[in-house]
């Protein structure tokens, strides 16, 4: 159960979105940590900015985020972190989502100084911090319980996913006879080697299939993919309406980060490969729970294997119909409604705490 929006309005002096409430974003993106943690703080300033005005903290060199944030309108600061609090306006809360520490700790210091709530977002306990709230929306969260006076949120209820994969979530998935159409993400960066070998397996399994890639964010060669002769297979990259595509897929083969709890909540059938031992081991708790095939390692990753694994799935209408159930009740799209509720109220409480001192 998701308990009401509080009104900020409600407050005296508050006139609505204003930059007297600012949220601090702290988050990155790139190829190398990937682009997860701006799409969820970009998701959930989305869903804050009738109660306060997100800004955007970010590495000068995090090109990758502030063409992002540029596009949407939101603003955003590449100063180093020290110097925040002589530049900006004072934030009523902060939220950091990222797998970069540096000057984390320097943030949260001055911001425990000035009483100003902190909370952090983690995939798999990455990136520990003493924030005052802490949120992990993978399979299996891992929490730094020496933090006493931390209050946690964990589980998939609190993966954060753009609002429309709940509007897929709602829709029926039907599961066809037959594996005809292959959807593909294997996140925003450098994916080269992992896409070439599930297309080479895909190509080998020698079945006519209409394939759709997810290009991600980084120029790696897409074009050059794009242009090989993967006959029997219909190969093409799609930018636009991905979630579309995803849903009317009869399988998914994604990475283990947020694209598969994408895969999930829409409920398609899910084979998953991963890029590090976090990945996998969120890969293996999803597999355990019945909700997608391990394809292990992408290093590892063998395409002669695959056409047999294909074929065993397609055979099995009951494990594809299984993998779609399992994987909606693991992840429901309402884990961004969720979470905007925690900072919601953080700022609320923050806000109360601020007006009572002056009183």
């Amino acid at each position: 159960m998701i308990s009401s929006a509080k009104s900020l309005t409600d407050l005296p002096g508050f006139s609505g979105r204003s930059q007297k409430n600012c949220l601090w974003v702290r988050t990155s993106a790139g190829p190398q940590i990937g682009f997860g943690h701006l799409k969820r703080t970009v998701t959930l300033a989305q869903s804050l900015i009738d109660c306060c005005q997100p800004i955007f903290l970010i590495d000068s060199q995090d090109c990758w985020s502030q063409e992002r944030l540029a596009n949407i309108g939101f603003s955003y600061f590449t100063g180093d972190l020290d110097r925040t609090w002589s530049v900006l306006p004072k934030p009523v809360a902060i939220l950091i989502d990222t797998r970069i520490s540096k000057g984390l700790d320097g943030l949260i210091a001055d911001a425990n100084d000035r009483k100003i709530p902190v909370a952090s977002i983690h995939d798999l306990g990455l990136n520990p911090v003493p924030s005052d709230i802490r949120i992990d929306g993978s399979i299996s969260p891992i929490f730094e319980k020496s933090q006493r006076n931390a209050i946690f949120y964990g589980g998939t209820p609190y993966m954060v996913l753009d609002p429309e994969y709940r509007s897929l979530h709602q829709k029926k998935k039907q599961i066809q006879n037959k594996i005809k159409l292959v959807f593909i993400n294997l996140g925003g960066g450098d994916s080269k080697r992992y896409f070439t070998k599930v297309l080479k397996g895909l190509k080998r399994w020698n079945n006519t299939l209409e394939v759709i890639g997810a290009p991600g964010f980084a120029h790696w060669g897409q074009e050059d993919l794009e242009s090989k002769d993967w006959r029997p297979l219909a190969f093409r990259w799609e930018t636009g309406s991905i979630s579309k595509f995803l849903f009317q897929a009869d399988l998914a083969i994604t990475a283990g980060g947020l694209a598969a709890y994408e895969a999930l909540c829409a409920g398609t059938p899910l084979m998953a490969l991963s890029y590090d031992n976090y990945q996998q081991s969120a890969i293996t708790a999803l597999s355990n729970a019945g909700a997608c095939i391990s394809l292990g390692s992408g290093n590892d990753l063998d395409p002669a294997r695959l056409p047999d694994q294909l074929a065993a799935l397609e055979l099995n209408i009951s494990e594809r119909n299984h993998l779609s159930s399992q994987g909606r009740l693991l992840v429901d799209g309402l884990g961004a409604q969720r979470v905007s509720q925690v900072i919601r109220d953080l700022i609320f409480n923050s806000l109360i705490a601020d007006f009572e001192a002056i009183q």
